[in-house]
């Protein structure tokens, strides 16, 4: 019988937006085309971010925030080391039927690239590490693939303290800080950690001007009142649509390559009812539609909050349970003598809002063992509860995507 190891992939995807003062941004972007395949891809991404959105919302009165690029990005590293029905099963829950590890990899590649160069107004970097225990093997083909298409950093470690420290450094350094450290400490039957951080640096397009911020109400989902900074912009044009319960707004960063898009329910609406009815279709037609500007007073609560989630049960439901199970599990093309599977799935998140810009961080980890209605004059004044959304314009890709039910909570 073949000796149980743990190996435990860190997949770790950090976005972060910070800005200045300048109202507005000069042109700068570069248009993203994609062919047929990874158009199939990002589509299918998208289908897997509304899934993990509306099971992550699970009727909770607090903020959550999920990364599916993150998330989806980590996932696909992995399958590189599944096999057989384990790899199968990856395949479907990520919505990659009919697209072969290598079309994925070749995708994901390409997507890297281009959204690394879509504007040139925001520094944006992707970089990728694979740190394993020096007496553990691992299959020259998974490394090989991990570097030659996620341009991954190999290092062997002997995985005492000290190898914390120096992942954990490697962590914050490709997160310009945000994310000090992943680890802890390294567990003995732990053998590989995975490491993959995307750091996003950008301003508002238009930003609001801070001395117009003040207080104003806003109701939570329980109906309590209370008073948030809201930051205020008159008579500004974004891309604005009313759909079937909810309006939505969009505004961009920089060369308006990557959008915030933000769901104001309508009134009786809970954002994860409005986030349950939401997916990759609808997502495009109403990205259609925002492309289309209205000039209209916005209100925008300024918010920070943390969260984090153990995305197992989720990810379960969603078609992977076998990659779970010990005794079923196939990850032999990491190392076929012995049987991995994936103990845990962690994901943890971050987001500040404020006049100037968005900052924002994901970590995922994954362990692995052995039509609009007659409507008031438009406005949009965020006055209760909503989602939100960080997207790349051309792809409609999804970066970020959350709730607020309360600005005021840090979580």
């Amino acid at each position: 019988m073949h000796k149980k190891y743990s190996l435990l992939f860190i997949l770790l995807a950090i976005f972060t937006v910070g800005c200045t003062k300048d109202s507005t941004i000069p042109s700068g972007g570069q248009k993203i085309v994609l062919n047929d395949k990874s158009l199939k891809l990002v589509q299918a991404s998208n289908d897997f971010s509304f899934s993990l959105l509306n099971k992550s919302l699970d009727g909770t009165i607090e903020n959550r925030m999920i990364s599916p690029l993150s998330v989806s990005m980590a996932l696909s590293m992995t399958l590189n080391g599944a096999a057989g029905t384990t790899l199968s099963a990856m395949q479907k829950a990520l919505g990659y039927d009919g697209l072969t590890t290598g079309d994925i990899n070749t995708i994901n590649k390409d997507l890297t690239t281009a959204l690394v160069n879509a504007d040139s107004n925001v520094a944006m970097s992707i970089a990728n590490s694979i740190w394993i225990r020096k007496d553990f093997t691992v299959l020259d083909p998974f490394i090989t693939t991990n570097q030659t298409y996620y341009q991954a950093q190999v290092s062997k470690l002997d995985f005492n303290p000290a190898a914390v420290t120096t992942i954990n450094s490697w962590v914050s350094d490709h997160t310009n800080g945000k994310i000090p450290t992943i680890l802890t400490s390294i567990s003995s039957n732990e053998i590989m950690f995975l490491i993959n951080a995307i750091y996003f640096n950008g301003k508002w397009k238009y930003q609001f001007d801070a001395s117009n911020t003040v207080n104003e109400k806003f109701t939570c989902s329980d109906q309590n009142i209370i008073k948030v900074p809201m930051m205020k912009m008159e008579n500004a044009s974004f891309g604005y649509s009313v759909q079937d319960g909810y309006k939505a707004l969009k505004m961009p960063y920089g060369a308006d390559k990557f959008q915030m898009v933000l769901l104001l329910p309508d009134a009786g609406v809970s954002p994860d009812k409005l986030a349950a009815n939401l997916n990759a279709d609808k997502w495009a037609t109403l990205n259609a539609a925002l492309q289309y500007k209205t000039k209209l007073p916005v209100w925008v609560p300024k918010w920070k909050f943390s969260w984090d989630i153990t995305l197992n049960s989720i990810l379960s439901s969603l078609g992977m349970d076998i990659a779970f199970d010990p005794n079923r599990a196939d990850f032999s093309a990491i190392n076929a003598q012995n049987q991995l599977y994936i103990t845990k799935v962690i994901h943890k998140t971050y987001i500040d809002v404020s006049e100037s810009g968005t900052e924002a961080a994901a970590v995922t980890a994954v362990g692995v063992g052995t039509t609009a209605m007659p409507v008031d004059p438009p406005s949009f004044y965020l006055i209760r509860p909503y989602l939100f959304f960080i997207m790349e314009e051309d792809t409609g890709a999804i970066l970020f995507a959350g709730k607020v039910e309360n600005p005021l909570l840090t979580n």
